[in-house]
């Protein structure tokens, strides 16, 4: 895909931190947008740099905030806040522990081989259908296991290329959202979720037992959000989600697919497995595929589960 570039204005090294109007406290991993599909996310400490930022205005949204459309120039005191909104935890049952339950446990589908496996780019979406299959009881999710494959061929220029784990750090947010007629909806809100791929994570468990999330009675989807580069110590490093290219028709910029890579699953009997970029103005999501080439079949990722079956 090729876009062309817009030119990018305040080139000034200013880092602003974007807070809630209340609180004052910074909010972390703001979906900043602005441009031809482009945006960044704050960092951890609710921070970006202004040079990244390929416009005159740009796009904040955050769960639990109105979003705000902010032009450059206005910024003063190197300050953005937002408002927060009044949010409410959907599915969310007080769990009593003496209560009897069955773990039911499913896992995720990794055939290990890099070519049938993708790559998300940044600022881009992946939602998996996670089915509730029991009925009336009542089910919490304990933990969800995320498969990831991530060694590549090595070019070092030996004789017989072999596989190889090359360093890298990725950071993703989890979300959660319903399932209105097969596609992924609402969001539900709940606490922040950040998670860490590096090249040792072949499969990722997330333990989110004190998140209190139970399943609706048609399941709901989980979703993963590259938010970009981490640094040694997982810090998000912000960083344009393209790729920059100088041709004999200008300035082109080229998406950023980053690993880790997400084994494709072509076994299912449908479609459960949607994407989107958060950094495009319509934010539809539409069918998953690997590539053009693989949309004759069914493209899923399929996401481990351990489930706590309360008994009636």
């Amino acid at each position: 895909m090729l876009l062309k570039l817009s030119p990018i204005i305040g080139q000034n090294e200013t880092i602003i931190t974007v807070s809630d109007e209340l609180t004052a406290l910074p909010i972390a991993y703001v979906n900043i947008s602005f441009g031809d599909k482009d945006g960044i996310y704050t960092d951890k400490n609710g921070q970006f740099n202004l040079s990244l930022i390929a416009s005159d205005s740009m796009q904040l949204s955050a769960l639990g905030y109105e979003t705000k459309i902010v032009f450059v120039n206005s910024i003063k005191e190197q300050l953005i806040v937002l408002n927060p909104v009044a949010t409410q935890l959907e599915e969310v049952v007080l769990s009593d522990k003496k209560r009897k339950f069955k773990t039911e446990k499913t896992k995720p589908i990794n055939d290990k081989d890099f070519l049938n496996s993708y790559r998300n780019p940044i600022g881009s979406e992946i939602a998996c259908l996670i089915e509730n299959n029991f009925g009336d009881k009542e089910v919490q999710v304990k933990s969800i296991t995320i498969p990831s494959y991530n060694k590549t061929m090595d070019f070092s220029g030996k004789k017989k290329q072999v596989l190889k784990r090359h360093p890298f750090t990725t950071l993703y947010s989890l979300s959660f959202y319903t399932n209105e007629n097969g596609l992924p909806g609402k969001e539900i809100t709940t606490e922040s979720i950040v998670i860490l791929f590096n090249e040792k994570t072949d499969k990722l468990n997330v333990n989110l037992e004190q998140h209190q999330i139970y399943l609706p009675k048609n399941g709901f989807y989980l979703s993963l959000l590259n938010l970009g580069p981490a640094d040694v110590e997982g810090n998000l490093i912000p960083t344009s989600p393209f790729h920059e290219k100088e041709t004999t028709e200008g300035l082109y910029k080229f998406p950023k697919h980053i690993k880790p890579y997400f084994p494709v699953n072509y076994s299912e009997s449908k479609n459960n497995t949607y994407s989107r970029s958060r950094f495009e103005n319509d934010k539809t999501w539409t069918l998953f595929y690997l590539n053009e080439s693989k949309k004759d079949r069914i493209n899923n990722i399929t996401l481990g589960t351990e489930l706590k079956v309360f008994e009636d």
